[in-house]
């Protein structure tokens, strides 16, 4: 079950995203390194509901497709309950924003971006839970990425209303 075609479909007003996030591995002195991943620990931040809305410039218009969001400029988590559950995992205020588009005529699936940077399409757990995980490439000039090996980062995470 797509979990976000539902909460988009009755314009649920807040989700809770939860997301732990798998950079590749770093290129040290003897190969490859595992990185620790950058966490948001259940329940997570919430992401506000934002209806789509049709923008005219003279006789040209364009839609801005609904959507989820946060960011943490806006809204700030308790850092310390981050810290406190993300024990041994690495977070240093890593999520700047979260925002999650459903299917619209720029994407033909649900779609998370994070930061800016990532942007990729959850695939939800077969047996109905709302849980998801995601994949994709760096951007070229992510200043995270400059020592990671070419390989795509993973995206795993819970959504709960």
């Amino acid at each position: 079950m797509n979990w976000l075609a539902e909460y988009f479909s009755r314009r649920t007003p807040v989700l809770d995203v939860a997301m732990w996030i798998y950079p590749p591995p770093a290129l040290g002195p003897e190969g490859p390194v595992v990185q620790a991943p950058h966490c948001l620990p259940y329940p997570g931040v919430e992401l506000a509901f934002t209806a789509g809305e049709e923008v005219r410039r003279g006789t040209r218009s364009d839609e801005i497709p609904a959507r989820y969001a946060w960011c943490a400029e806006v809204h700030q988590p308790d850092m310390s309950r981050v810290r406190e559950m993300a024990r041994g995992v690495e977070n240093h205020g890593f999520f700047r924003s979260i925002e999650i588009y459903p299917p619209s005529r720029y994407n033909n699936d649900c779609l998370i971006r994070v930061n800016d940077a990532f942007a990729f399409v959850p695939v939800f757990s077969a047996d109905g839970a709302p849980c998801f995980s995601g994949s994709c490439m760096a951007q070229p000039g992510e200043p995270s990425s400059s020592s990671c090996v070419r390989l795509p980062w993973l995206f795993r995470g819970y959504i709960s209303i």
